[in-house]
C-alpha cells in the first residue's frame, strides 16, 4: 500500500481540470486536490448542483459553461492541464428517458469534444468517470469489468459510448486515459431532488417525517459507496502508471438492499416516517448490483474503508447543516 500512496505525489502541485467539479463527487474531489496543492480549473454549468459547493480558494478557477459548447471549451483549454478529471454528465436514468437527445449531446458529444482538446494539449492522463449502470441487467449479480455491457437506458448507453470514444481517441491521437465505473456514490454535497439519488431523498423525507417511497419491493440491492472512498479510488486511478488505458470498477464489493438503507436512515434521523412502496418504473431493470473490485484492489491498491453505517452518519451530519425545504 505504501507504493500506492507514493503515486499520489505525482499529482501534487499539478494543474488540473475537473469537469462537473461543482457536483457531489466533483466538489469532494476538488477539496482533496487542494490538499495536494493542485491548481484547479472547474468547468460546470451548475444545472444539477447548487452554488456554494466549492470552497473559496485562490487555487480554484471556476468557468461556468456547457462541456459541449466549443466556445466554452476554447476558453477552458487556454490553460494547459497535466491531468483532466471528466466527471460532468447529464445525470440520471430517468432524465435520459425523458430527453435522450440532450443526454447524447452532453454525455457523448461533450466527452468527445473534451477528449479532442485534451489530445491536442497532450494531457498526461484523461480520467473518465463512467457508471455501473452500463452493465444493465445481468445473469450474474457480481459485476466484473469483463462482463459484456447491457445498457438498458439512454444514460447507460451514453456512458458506454463515451468509454469507446476514450479508446478510439487514444488509438487515433495518442492520449492516455483511465476509466472508472462508479457505483452509487453517496455522501456530503449530494442533494435531494426529483432526479437525484435515493439516499439524499430518503434523508430529506426522514428529516421531515414524510413517507420514504421505495419503487419496487425494497429487496433490490445496490453497491453504495461513500464519496470519500470514491474520490480516493479516482486519485489512485489517475496516478497509477499501470492504470493507463484501463477500466476499473469503484465500489465496495458489498450489496445493500434499498429497504435496509431506508430503515438505517430512519434510525439515524430518529424519524417517525413510514415506508411506502410503489411499482417499479419502466426503466428499472436491475434487481441486484455488487461490484467486483478485485482489479482496482490489485492494480490501484484501492481499499474502500467506510461502512454503510458510518457513511450514512457522516451524510446525516452534513444534511443537518443544510437548508432544504
Amino acid at each position: 500500500m505504501s507504493q500506492k500512496r507514493s503515486n499520489l505525489s505525482s499529482i501534487r502541485g499539478s494543474t488540473v481540470l475537473v469537469t462537473g467539479g461543482n457536483g457531489a463527487v466533483g466538489c469532494n474531489l476538488v477539496r482533496r486536490l487542494l490538499e495536494l496543492s493542485c491548481n484547479i480549473v472547474v468547468l460546470d454549468d451548475f444545472s444539477q448542483s447548487k452554488k456554494g459547493n466549492l470552497p473559496l480558494d485562490k487555487n480554484i478557477k471556476i468557468i461556468r459553461g456547457d462541456i459541449a459548447d466549443e466556445k466554452t471549451l476554447n476558453k477552458t483549454f487556454a490553460t494547459r492541464y497535466d491531468y483532466i478529471f471528466h466527471l460532468a454528465a447529464r445525470f440520471a436514468n430517468e432524465m435520459s428517458v425523458l430527453n435522450p437527445i440532450e443526454d447524447l449531446r452532453v454525455n457523448i458529444q461533450g466527452t468527445l469534444q473534451l477528449l479532442l482538446h485534451a489530445a491536442k494539449q497532450k494531457t498526461t492522463r484523461f480520467l473518465y468517470s463512467s457508471s455501473s449502470s452500463l452493465y444493465g441487467p445481468q445473469k450474474e449479480n457480481v459485476f466484473t469489468e469483463t462482463l459484456r455491457p447491457n445498457p438498458s437506458t439512454p444514460y447507460a448507453v451514453s456512458k458506454l459510448a463515451a468509454e469507446y470514444y476514450c479508446s478510439a481517441i487514444k488509438k487515433t491521437c495518442g492520449i492516455d486515459y483511465t476509466i472508472v465505473r462508479l457505483s452509487n456514490s453517496y455522501g456530503p454535497f449530494d442533494p435531494p431532488g426529483k432526479f437525484r439519488n435515493v439516499i439524499p431523498n430518503f434523508f430529506m423525507s426522514a428529516m421531515h417525517n414524510k413517507h420514504l417511497t421505495i419503487t419496487g419491493t425494497g429487496r433490490e440491492t445496490r453497491d453504495f459507496t461513500f464519496v470519500g472512498d470514491t474520490v480516493q479510488g479516482i486519485l489512485l486511478a489517475i496516478t497509477e502508471p499501470k492504470a493507463k488505458n484501463e477500466t476499473f470498477n469503484l465500489g465496495t464489493g458489498k450489496e445493500t438492499s434499498i429497504l435496509s438503507i431506508a430503515k438505517l436512515i430512519m434510525r439515524i434521523t430518529d424519524s417517525k416516517s413510514k415506508i411506502v412502496f410503489k411499482p417499479m418504473r419502466s426503466f428499472d431493470h436491475i434487481k441486484r448490483r455488487r461490484m467486483d473490485i478485485r482489479k482496482a484492489n490489485k492494480i490501484l491498491g484501492y481499499r474502500p474503508t467506510t461502512s454503510i453505517q458510518d457513511g450514512l452518519k457522516m451524510t446525516y451530519e452534513w444534511f443537518q447543516k443544510q437548508h432544504y425545504d
